[in-house]
């Protein structure tokens, strides 16, 4: 039998079979009161295992609910084995699982779907997530992000982009705050009306601060070598930190958060490194909110590659 019939089978019960959450999120375990849910756990009705209750699963916080991942579990309490069902979980929920299930009697072996993946599929399901859930983005993703990130390639290997990971709302309410009275002043010096320019502003200071995390995307000017001349290089060292930018989300999107691109900084360079006490010599170029999303975006239309691809 090959692993995509074993996957298949397993998505046609989930698909027939309603989940039902008897021990939600925070809920205490019934015998052991020390051991708290840190997601939603429940089973599929009207299946079977060897105790005679339903398939077990656990419920993350992606839409859909796909099948991603099944985890094998011995619990030497119970003397016995069994087969549970991630459901929607993201990499950093998948961790918590198993960080959870790996207690005093219990160990777990996690079984990932990522080999039967499509991957020009998943590339192009990656969205740019505005609105997000209030939950924390957990430390351990962030440097999985980060580290992934830095794998970018660069012009000479200079790699010239530094990250400043915004860590509290504090933080992220001072660039915003900076940044947005540069965006208004811009916007009044177009022509646009007082009361207009302060609403613009405001929406994206609160787009800023409701973010549950933040990242702003930095080029080092002394990273930058001089032998073609200051606008090559500048510009090799500027493409060099956009592709370190676009590593970020890719690593976001595995980790099943939302991001999005924001390009404020570099409207604002001065006002963004003095909100952050940063080095004279970094340049903000972008700034990338993360989160999990409040909901998935839709499809977006792509022009076709005839419009955009020459054969010579």
């Amino acid at each position: 039998m090959q692993s995509q019939d074993f996957w298949d089978y397993l998505d046609r019960l989930v698909a027939r079979s309603p989940v039902v959450i008897d021990r939600p999120l925070g809920s205490a375990h019934p015998r052991f009161p020390e051991l708290v849910y840190p997601l939603d756990y429940g089973y599929l009705q009207g299946t079977t295992t060897v105790d005679e209750g339903g398939i077990d699963v656990w419920v993350g916080s992606q839409p859909g609910r796909t099948l991603e991942a099944v985890v094998l579990t011995v619990d030497l309490h119970k003397r016995d084995a069994e087969l549970k069902l991630l459901l929607g979980c993201s990499p950093a929920e998948t961790d918590t699982i198993l960080d959870f299930l790996n207690g005093v009697h219990m160990r777990a072996w996690l079984v990932p779907r990522h080999g039967d993946r499509d991957w020009l599929r998943w590339l192009r399901s990656r969205r740019s997530v505005r609105r997000f859930r209030s939950q924390a983005v957990p430390e351990a993703a962030l440097q999985r992000i980060l580290q992934a990130a830095t794998w970018a390639p660069s012009a000479h290997n200079q790699q010239p982009w530094r990250f400043v990971v915004l860590q509290t709302p504090q933080a992220r309410a001072r660039l915003a705050e900076s940044m947005s009275a540069d965006f208004q002043s811009d916007l009044l010096a177009e022509g646009l009306p007082l009361a207009d320019a302060q609403a613009q502003a405001a929406r994206s200071r609160a787009r800023i601060c409701a973010a549950p995390a933040a990242i702003l995307l930095c080029l080092e000017e002394e990273e930058i070598r001089r032998g073609a001349g200051p606008a090559p290089e500048t510009l090799m060292a500027v493409q060099s930190a956009a592709l370190a930018g676009g590593h970020l989300l890719l690593a976001a999107h595995a980790e099943g958060l939302g991001a999005v691109w924001l390009c404020a900084p570099l409207f604002a360079q001065p006002a963004a490194r003095q909100a952050l006490d940063l080095p004279e010599s970094w340049q903000p170029q972008a700034l990338f909110l993360l989160g999990y999303p409040a909901r998935q975006p839709g499809e977006t239309s792509r022009r076709p590659l005839e419009e955009v691809v020459l054969y010579v």
